[in-house]
């Protein structure tokens, strides 16, 4: 998982990596797997095993946070998101987005179960977080709205509007004057408690793309990209005018990688072509998204300034 603000140069969040472990499930309870990989939250340290006896190598990572198998929804929200609504208040563009292979949790961290508020994910957690800092006298005026964006097999598909409606625009990527990027035709929804953010998620869970894998039943085939987006007025301390924000926070549940071994569509599967199609998308996708952050890291240190940058 990594999350990113703007607001880095002012002292705000910079981009930071976190690792989260999922626990056992039940098919590798079952087989007696063995864990090849261990957390240390206090050092912020995940060690990974590779191999057998004297051929054994352990290689340690460190990184911005980690979580293990025992931490709770609450845990990750509080520690790696949290600090990032505080920059969306105050007017900054901010990105949390979920990576890893098919069957780790993204979803599960994301989004979390509806039904359960111990259990609700980044996105429903954040909606929270939002509608709480509004309740604060400083804010005069507010509009929150929300946008939730499908891509599958490279096509954008709007998740607030019914599959087969008449009312579905085409969507395209579009470049704004400003140097930034817009979807055209995205639907945008007002929304005036963190209850409408629920009810928009669960709608667009059920017209999400979804299939079973070798390795997850229910494998997200699709990146989902959930957008709040904040308009506020805040009154001036000594009373002598207002000041005008307007913040985004772009939640990404990325599809999880597959290799074609481990995907397991045979030949004579009658979906074996389609999931396949599905399968190498998922992955050039995610290939161009990591091009995209070398590239970048790159650019931030005066290295390949002139290089262009693959954002399509």
């Amino acid at each position: 998982m990594a999350s990113k603000s703007s607001s880095a140069s002012d002292g705000g969040s910079a981009v930071q990596v976190v690792v989260r472990l999922r626990p056992m499930n039940e098919r590798e309870q079952r087989h007696g797997t063995v864990p090849v990989i261990s957390a240390k939250t206090k050092e912020k340290v995940v060690t990974v095993v590779k191999g057998k006896g004297r051929k054994q190598v352990k290689s340690s990572y460190s990184f911005d946070n980690v979580f293990t198998a025992f931490s709770s929804q609450e845990e990750v929200f509080e520690e790696t998101v949290k600090p990032v609504i505080a920059d969306v208040m105050r007017g900054y563009e901010s990105t949390v987005f979920a990576y890893g292979q098919t069957g780790t949790g993204k979803t599960h961290t994301m989004e979390g179960s509806l039904e359960r508020p111990e259990l609700y994910g980044i996105i429903p957690r954040s909606a929270q977080a939002i509608f709480e800092c509004l309740k604060q006298p400083q804010y005069k005026e507010h509009v929150v709205k929300c946008s939730y964006l499908e891509i599958y097999n490279e096509e954008l598909r709007d998740l607030l509007v019914e599959r087969n409606s008449s009312e579905r625009a085409k969507l395209d990527i579009m470049e704004c004057k400003d140097g930034g990027t817009f979807c055209r035709g995205l639907t945008e929804m007002e929304v005036r408690t963190a209850s409408d953010v629920l009810r928009l998620i669960q709608r667009g869970q059920h017209q999400r793309m979804i299939g079973e894998t070798k390795m997850n039943k229910a494998s997200s085939r699709s990146h989902s990209l959930f957008t709040i987006q904040v308009e506020s007025k805040i009154s001036l301390i000594d009373g002598d005018g207002d000041l005008d924000f307007t913040g985004k926070l772009h939640m990404v549940d990325l599809a999880g990688s597959e290799c074609a071994k481990s995907a397991g569509n045979e030949k004579s599967a009658p979906e074996a072509a389609a999931r396949e199609r599905e399968r190498m998308n998922i992955n050039r996708s995610l290939l161009t998204l990591g091009r995209v952050i070398t590239l970048l890291k790159e650019k931030s240190l005066e290295k390949n300034f002139n290089k262009r940058i693959p954002y399509r």
